[in-house]
């Protein structure tokens, strides 16, 4: 008697499974394969026809591949002991042994499951481990020697409000997170609108004091800084039916919290009551490598904002120190930063290249022996060490305007035209140069042996063994050095003056620092320049000029004289 029992609810099971997939899409137009719906044709049930009538469609959608086994994103497996059931969310049911087709059931909008032969289980607000357990053990009673099971297939959808910032209702899902409703309202324009809120103003928002308020009155704090740092749920849950999310203004010149020094991302964030070091640094997702966890400073503005308080810190120690309102933690760094520091080699020694070096403490003959000495081709005068020029800290393109203003300020020599022209002529030769003779240093001076910095360059020339003579020459080019040869002896290599040459302005032009010496008081070395200027013509129009500004000065000079003789009569 029994078996036949069991295989009598059997087929009630297969008949009620095959209604359910019809109902699904699976063989809807073809009444002959749904025993139910022959069933009703027989007894002529009066139909009515659904297919135009796109509103309802629209309203309550008819189940289907896209509900039943969706392409909601998952953040991974649903956690069973976290996800909360309720209304819409879709199961397979297995009662293996007995029915060997999982059958697909839903909750219903009064939170129940409505089983087959077994009755009705109210699911709703349950987790998804304690819906498992009193399915199973519902089951369990009417089909005592089958195995059952209960799968999550479909996670529910529904609507969430928002309240404030975008106000409105939203779409979502029983595996989304409040971040994801808030990220879409603040990256859309027509949301944030909804609340007379300019695009612009998308950051003059909370992102740490965001209140939600589930159906039961519960009352939760969203903070993204937080969650984002430590991934703790509490700061960024899941949502429900029910929620409602209200996003607020928030005033930067408040409340605040300011966290720099050798950490991650310094900043400034909202300040929330509670907040700790620990919190502080979690918000800048951490230190830096070099950062000194034994000396952080906390600086804390008195009640009248006269006078600043400094707090210091260990981590270990104070991670729980309550910090105020507008508190500054500084993380400083330790003093020996072990860092990448290095020079470029470059030039007549034998293995050129990058070469480590410590802080302030690597001389220039250190890094020369570690290269492997120089070449024979080196030439001392010519080389040199190059410092990269760090002014004010600011972007390359800017700043040689900027130098210009801050240079200028407060100077008593440049005050007219001329002598700004001349100051940004001679501001613009500045290079990072740093003042080394190779040539002493090779002899034994010390007080040559330069301490290097970071990405120094050592540069060390070869002897080119050349002079180069341009301007008014007949073979303008490089003409091979000659140990104690005068200017006049390369111009003459180079095919004696040009036609226009002005042999009275012959200008000796050194390599090494471009400066202009006359042919007397230089000597030449390898790889300097020999210019030779060109007479320059001027009209009679100039000449008349010129000697009617001379006369004029005379007159005037003349007359002032006769000035002076008359008022001592």
């Amino acid at each position: 008697m029994r078996i036949k029992l069991n295989l009598f609810f059997a087929f009630i099971l297969v008949l009620i499974s095959m209604n359910v997939f019809s109902q699904s899409g699976l063989n809807d137009k073809d009444p002959k394969s749904n025993p139910l719906k022959q069933f009703e044709l027989n007894m002529n049930t009066p139909q009515m026809d659904l297919q135009n009538f796109d509103i309802l469609k629209q309203i309550e959608p008819t189940a289907s591949t896209n509900t039943m086994y969706n392409d909601q994103l998952l953040e991974g497996a649903v956690d069973a002991n976290k996800y909360i059931v309720g209304p819409n969310d879709i199961f397979s049911l297995g009662i293996w042994g007995v029915v060997n087709t999982p059958l697909p059931i839903s909750v219903s909008p009064e939170g129940s499951l409505i089983i087959p032969s077994v009755g009705e289980v109210a699911v709703a607000g349950l987790t998804l481990a304690e819906t498992k357990s009193r399915v199973i053990a519902a089951v369990k009673k009417r089909f005592i020697s089958a195995e059952v099971t209960l799968t999550l297939v479909s996670p529910r959808r529904f609507l969430v409000t928002v309240a404030g910032v975008g106000q409105g209702t939203y779409p979502t899902s029983a595996i989304m997170r409040a971040s994801s409703i808030i990220a879409f309202i603040f990256s859309d324009s027509l949301s944030l609108m909804k609340s007379g809120t300019m695009p612009n103003e998308r950051y003059n928002f909370s992102f740490r004091n965001i209140k939600l308020k589930r159906k039961n009155g519960e009352i939760q704090r969203i903070d993204l800084y937080e969650y984002f740092a430590t991934q703790d749920e509490r700061y960024n849950p899941f949502l429900r039916e029910g929620d409602v999310i209200t996003l607020q203004k928030y005033d930067w010149e408040g409340k605040f919290v300011a966290v720099q020094g050798a950490v991650q991302f310094p900043g400034v964030f909202e300040y929330i009551q509670g907040d700790d070091l620990e919190t502080a640094l979690q918000l800048v997702r951490g230190v830096a490598s070099v950062a000194n966890l034994d000396s952080i400073t906390v600086s804390r503005m008195d009640p009248t904002a006269t006078r600043m308080e400094k707090i210091y810190l260990s981590f270990d120690k104070d991670k729980n120190f309550k910090l105020e309102p507008n508190d500054r933690v500084y993380v400083n760094a330790h003093a020996e930063q072990r860092r990448d520091f290095r020079v470029l080699v470059l030039g007549e020694v034998v293995r050129p290249g990058n070469y480590p070096i410590t802080l302030n403490t690597t001389r220039l003959s250190d890094i020369i022996n570690e290269a492997g000495g120089l070449l024979p081709n080196s030439y001392l005068p010519n080389s040199e060490v190059y410092r990269k020029l760090d002014t004010f800290f600011i972007q390359t393109k800017n700043r040689d305007t900027l130098e210009n203003v801050y240079t200028r300020r407060l100077n008593d020599i440049v005050s007219n035209k001329e002598e700004k022209e001349s100051f940004d002529q001679d501001l613009l030769y500045k290079i990072g140069r740093v003042n080394v003779d190779f040539e002493k240093l090779e002899k034994g001076d010390n007080s040559q042996d330069v301490i290097l910095k970071n990405g120094d360059i050592v540069y060390i020339a070869d002897n080119k063994k050349e002079v180069y003579v341009y301007g008014q020459v007949n073979r303008p080019g490089f003409v091979p050095y000659k140990e104690g040869a005068d200017a006049q002896y390369y111009i003459d290599a180079a095919g004696g003056y040009g036609e226009r040459a002005d042999e009275d302005e012959i200008r000796v032009i050194k390599f090494k620092t471009r400066e202009w010496l006359e042919p007397d008081e230089a000597t030449i070395q390898s790889s300097d320049f020999v210019y030779v200027p060109r007479i320059i013509k001027r009209d009679f129009a100039y000449d008349i000029d010129l000697i009617s500004k001379v006369a004029g000065v005379i007159v005037s000079v003349i007359t002032l004289t006769l000035l002076v003789i008359q008022s001592q009569k």
